[in-house]
């Protein structure tokens, strides 16, 4: 089966090989610990960052959900700035530890409006803000790149959820205080590591908090403490999945960041001019907006049909909305080791039997 979803995605044979090899011990083998910061500088560069990065055994949403359980203070007034799933899921997050989600929401198929976002930072005053790169949901990439440098102006740290955006599109991680990946995604590794890239400045707000009621896997803190300052890992690393997404990362490196942007955007644009052509229409419909790792159509109340269709006739498995959306859009995963031409097109040749 060809699997065309915006994560889990295809996985290279190499990849599969490198999580199969024997593992070294991470407490006692020093070899390890070398292997794991040869992995950590790789990220560096694939988040064209200095700033540390962490590692941790998990899905994305762990990710998501540490950066705020390190950084918020109990009662504190947060700015979600959302135009999808994702960008709300972090208000629920702010609210179940305990701050105040101030929402910066827009409609989900339309662009974050800078004017608004910039109304509501000097209305209150803001120690944090989250907000997406790219709503997988809906196939939206925001540009944030404007709003971050109002942000550090302010003082404000900026959490950003990159899950579906790095290492498949250019992330603007210069002002941004800790940037969240995820291994199924670009990186076309295994479902089981998020990775996250922490400014000084999001070290030194988790040195000050108030932690409260307290917490520990999702303390990014103990990373600090522990592995960066320490040389000790907080608990077991998932040592497979790390020789995975490190053969992952030598992957995307080998072939050149340039030239790894240019082949997703030319999946993309294939994927969404066969769109047109066989009458599909784009979600959002400004093309402007759409992300170059995968792309959602419009097709109301037909989605769920259409995935089974393609699946059993075609042996093509693709993902539909999520949420109230669940029926009405289809979307194609065109990232990591899927965003290459001839698996966009045999996806989209079988896309148009099933729709014509």
């Amino acid at each position: 089966m060809l699997m065309m979803t915006p994560g889990p995605t295809e996985i290279p044979q190499d990849v599969r090989n490198a999580m199969s090899r024997k593992i070294e011990h991470p407490y006692i083998q020093e070899e390890f610990s070398e292997f794991y910061l040869s992995l950590e500088e790789k990220l560096q560069r694939v988040y064209d960052t200095e700033d540390d990065i962490v590692i941790m055994g998990g899905e994305g949403i762990l990710g998501l959900e540490a950066s705020i359980a390190s950084l918020i203070e109990k009662g504190e007034e947060v700015l979600c700035i959302s135009n999808g799933i994702f960008g709300d899921g972090f208000a629920d997050f702010v609210r179940m530890y305990g701050g105040k989600a101030i929402l910066s929401d827009f409609p989900y198929d339309s662009a974050i409006s800078l004017e608004k976002v910039k109304d509501q930072i000097e209305q209150y005053d803001f120690n944090l803000a989250t907000m997406v790169h790219c709503e997988t949901p809906t196939g939206t990439l925001n540009g944030l790149e404007e709003i971050l440098k109002i942000l550090k102006e302010k003082d404000v740290l900026a959490v950003v959820d990159a899950v579906s955006s790095l290492g498949g599109v250019p992330v603007p991680t210069e002002n941004m205080d800790i940037c969240i990946g995820g291994s199924q995604k670009c990186f076309s590794s295994p479902p089981g590591l998020t990775t996250l890239s922490v400014s000084a400045e999001a070290w030194g707000k988790m040195s000050e908090r108030d932690k409260g009621d307290g917490h520990f896997y999702t303390d990014l803190k103990v990373w600090k403490d522990k592995w960066i300052e320490g040389g000790q890992f907080p608990y077991t690393p998932s040592v497979s999945n790390l020789y995975a997404l490190d053969k992952s990362v030598d992957l995307i490196l080998d072939e050149g960041l340039t030239r790894v942007y240019s082949r997703h955007e030319e999946a993309a644009e294939l994927c969404r001019e066969r769109g047109r052509e066989i009458g599909l229409h784009l979600y959002p419909e400004d093309e402007k907006l759409c992300s170059d790792t995968v792309t959602a159509f419009q097709i109301e109340g037909e989605a769920l049909d259409i995935q089974k269709r393609l699946r059993k006739e075609h042996d093509i498995l693709l993902a539909t909305g999520l949420g109230e959306m669940k029926g009405d859009i289809l979307r194609v995963g065109h990232m990591g080791f899927n965003a290459q031409a001839e698996k966009v097109q045999r996806t989209m040749d079988a896309l148009e039997k099933v729709t014509t």
